[in-house]
């Protein structure tokens, strides 16, 4: 199946995109997931553009430094969004030639696809 690259996404975010869709195979609402993730790593390369700058003078006045320290509070804001989305899409691929994939396998999953396999296993087991 061929999915359309989202809308206004920036160098990184596309990327991410492809590179995501070319290892995982995502259910819809993880595809939602890696969509905002992308969002978020094109956020972040903009944010990180913005301290580089604000921080090339040798001397940068206090009031310069205190955009920065917000910038680089929001920075820290979107990396932890950045990493629980990438987590929770990795949690829900269907499936994947990586070993955390193999691993989940073994241990019986714990992605959204793995419950719904196992609740629909214990139904026919119930039936039967």
């Amino acid at each position: 199946m061929v999915f359309v690259e989202p809308a206004g996404l920036g160098e990184r975010g596309r990327q991410l995109w492809r590179e995501s869709l070319a290892t995982w195979s995502l259910t819809p609402a993880h595809l939602v997931l890696l969509e905002e993730a992308c969002r978020v790593a094109d956020r972040l390369e903009l944010l990180d553009s913005i301290v580089r700058a604000g921080l090339g003078g040798v001397n940068p006045d206090v009031e310069d430094f205190a955009d920065i320290a917000a910038v680089l509070a929001e920075s820290r804001q979107q990396q932890g969004a950045f990493k629980a989305l990438l987590a929770e899409i990795r949690q829900g691929q269907k499936g994947s030639a990586g070993p955390a994939s193999k691993q989940g396998q073994k241990a019986g999953g714990s992605g959204v696809a793995d419950l719904s396999k196992r609740i629909a296993e214990r139904k026919r087991q119930a039936e039967g």
